[in-house]
């Protein structure tokens, strides 16, 4: 470890644009309204250089029933390239592990890794339980190529009536409840959409803007014929490039994502911490909604 290292700060609202020039510096694509999500749907916490500059972030999203907490997210683990070198990062991942080991109960702590991060991961305990898939469409998708073989599904605007059905959705296929961080991806997102099948609803997608990026998740359907008809509304209207990033459990749907122009792009390691078994989410858990988020 060489220089200077600072203790770490708890960040809030007021460090929003200090948060987004750090991951603009390393050429993260987050946008404001990423960093304003991603603060009031967690803990977010770094390091702040004598200048008051703020040089390195982390974020715990916690997942679970309202007020038990079942498991957490850790994410935008972010170290500016001028103060490297001196255990920043580790200090922050540390601290998360900290944090989730004396939860009452202790909770399982999750991440999409870095090449750059793997190594410290694996350090401190993280293994791979599966990887994830990022695919990137650099024009229009061809939705006029996606066909449905359902005669009984419909596709409705996600509105505030349909909130409350959507987060019950996301909780059933991700195995946790995650309301704030749903709710406020849900005021982020471009659109939406909700899937019925009769008069049940099965499944829902969003589309985040990410500057000039239109990020597709999450999405959530029962099968990869419903999860297509929800990529195609959500596309339908909206203009490219697009990103989609799916766990590799999902692999029957990406020989038709190629088909509609998507390539892929990275397969980082999805990760775990604090828990001897991995419980696999249900197969209707297709898009997750962005890495930070693991």
């Amino acid at each position: 470890m060489i220089g200077q290292v600072w203790p770490i700060t708890q960040f809030s609202l007021n460090d929003l644009s200090g948060l987004r020039q750090l991951s603009l510096a390393q050429n993260w694509p987050h946008s404001s309204e990423d960093w304003l999500t991603i603060l009031r749907s967690g803990n977010v916490f770094g390091h702040r250089a004598d200048s008051g500059e703020i040089v390195s972030s982390a974020a715990v999203i916690p997942y679970g029933d309202s007020g038990s907490v079942q498991s957490a997210a850790l994410g935008m683990v972010i170290v500016d390239s001028k103060a490297r070198r001196r255990g920043l990062g580790e200090a922050l991942v540390r601290e998360a592990i900290r944090w989730a080991s004396n939860s009452q109960p202790p909770v399982p702590l999750s991440l999409i890794a870095t090449l750059i991060g793997l190594p410290l991961y694996e350090k401190l305990g993280f293994r791979t339980v599966e990887t994830l898939h990022k695919f990137v469409a650099p024009t229009n998708v061809p939705t006029s190529a996606v066909t449905s073989h359902a005669n009984d599904r419909r596709l409705a605007p996600l509105d505030e009536r349909l909130t409350n059905t959507v987060i019950d959705l996301d909780a059933a296929a991700f195995g946790y409840r995650r309301d704030c961080l749903l709710g406020h991806r849900i005021d982020q997102a471009k659109t939406g959409c909700v899937l019925f099948e009769g008069a049940a609803a099965t499944g829902y997608g969003l589309l985040v803007r990410q500057g000039e990026l239109a990020v597709l998740g999450p999405i959530i359907a029962p099968n990869d014929d419903a999860a297509l008809a929800i990529v195609a509304a959500l596309t339908a209207n909206s203009d490219g490039p697009f990103r989609i990033d799916l766990p590799a459990r999902q692999k029957s749907l990406f020989p038709v994502l190629e088909s509609l122009g998507f390539e892929e792009d990275d397969k980082p390691p999805i990760m775990l911490r604090g828990v001897k078994e991995t419980a696999a989410r249900p197969k209707h858990y297709y898009a997750i909604a962005a890495q930070a988020f693991a």
